[in-house]
C-alpha cells in the first residue's frame, strides 16, 4: 500500500510542543486519510518531511558506578502529563550546539544528576519512542561514573536520584507500586543479563 503525504496542517504554536494534522492519499484508490502527530520540531523539520533519523531529540543515559558494587543511576521523576512519579534513568534533550549523544549525555548527566560521566558509548541509535504519537526519537548511551557534584534542575524539576545496585534491578522492577518506564525496563534487563 502506498502513503502519500499531501500536506500538514499545524494546529499549534508553542516554542516546545505542537499538535500537527497530516493529510495523507493511500493506497490504489488514493483514499484520503488524516493523522495526527505532536512534535518537539517546527514544520519544515518534521521527520515526515526531511527523512533525517541521524540525531536524536533526546538521549537517556544509562549511568554505572563500579564501586561499591554495580550499580545503575536511577532516577524517580514527576511527569504531568502522568500524574504520577515516574522511575527513569537520567535524560534530556539535546542542544543545537551538541556534537553528538556523547557529547549531550556528558551535559545532561552533569546538569540532571550531578555527575561526571566517561567512557560514553553509544547503546541504542537514534530511535523512534512513539510512533503512533509523535516523531520524536530517543538514543541511549551507557557511561562510567567519575564522580558525584551539584546538580542544575530547573526550578520545576522533581528528580531524586539513587543508585540502585544491578542485584537489586528484578525487586525493583516486581515492585507494582512503582511506575516504571518502558525503555528504562528493558535497559534494566538488559544489565541483569550483563552482571550476571
Amino acid at each position: 500500500m502506498e502513503w502519500v503525504l499531501k500536506r500538514v496542517e499545524q494546529q499549534t504554536d508553542h516554542p516546545y510542543l505542537n499538535f500537527y494534522v497530516f493529510h495523507y492519499e493511500v493506497g490504489q484508490e488514493r483514499e484520503e486519510m488524516t493523522y495526527f502527530v505532536a512534535s518537539r520540531n517546527e514544520k519544515e523539520n518534521l521527520r515526515a518531511n526531511t527523512k533525517d533519523f541521524s540525531f536524536p531529540d533526546g538521549v537517556i543515559i544509562i549511568a554505572i558506578a563500579e564501586q561499591p558494587e554495580p550499580s545503575v543511576l536511577v532516577i524517580e521523576q514527576f511527569r504531568p502529563a502522568l500524574n504520577a512519579f515516574i522511575i527513569e534513568f537520567p535524560a534530556g534533550l539535546t542542544d543545537k550546539g551538541d556534537a553528538d549523544m556523547k557529547s549531550t549525555a556528558i551535559r545532561e548527566a552533569k546538569e540532571e544528576s550531578g555527575i561526571a560521566l566517561s567512557d560514553v558509548e553509544v547503546f541504542c541509535p537514534p530511535s523512534p519512542t512513539s510512533t503512533g504519537l509523535s516523531d520524536e526519537l530517543c538514543g541511549v548511551v551507557i557511561g562510567r561514573v567519575d564522580s558525584l557534584g551539584a546538580t542544575a534542575l530547573e526550578h520545576f524539576e522533581d528528580i531524586s536520584t539513587t543508585f540502585v545496585p544491578i542485584k537489586k534491578l528484578p525487586e525493583l522492577l516486581s515492585d507494582p507500586k512503582k511506575i516504571i518506564a518502558l525503555n528504562v525496563r528493558l535497559c534494566m534487563l538488559y544489565l541483569i543479563e550483563k552482571y550476571k
